[in-house]
């Protein structure tokens, strides 16, 4: 399955949970550290180094400038670091059976400091090949 995203979004953290709906259950398949390096977080999620690094986009560390509050210090990096594009880009998840999947996008802007300042389009489309 292939996630593609539309101009100018900024990607922070991208999880992906195999679910089990009887149980409520799942586990982390995949996670990425959009615009970052390898990071292990406080509940012992790994998440890997953005997959994109040097092939599209630019990826960003103007956030490690912050404190983002409300995380754990040691997991700060993952909402401090970001890719963006001018165009459309996407990651490759690696779903190899039918099932129940949740995904979860983690955003934060660190780059606007007033309100109404970022300007951007959200398109969301998700593509599985048969």
């Amino acid at each position: 399955m292939t996630l593609y995203l539309w101009p100018i979004v900024c990607v922070v953290t991208l999880l992906v949970y195999c679910f089990d709906c009887a149980a409520g259950l799942g586990d982390v398949i995949y996670a990425i550290n959009a615009g970052g390096e390898t990071h292990t977080d406080s509940l012992g999620v790994r998440y890997e180094r953005d997959p994109l690094h040097g092939k599209v986009g630019t990826a960003s560390s103007y956030g490690t400038r912050l404190v983002i509050g409300r995380v754990p210090p040691n997991d700060q990096i993952l909402y401090q670091t970001e890719r963006y594009h001018h165009s459309t880009f996407g990651y490759d998840i690696p779903i190899n059976e039918d099932g129940d999947y949740v995904m979860i996008l983690k955003f934060c802007e660190v780059y606007f400091n007033a309100p109404n300042m970022k300007v951007s389009s959200r398109d969301w489309r998700l593509s599985q090949w048969c």
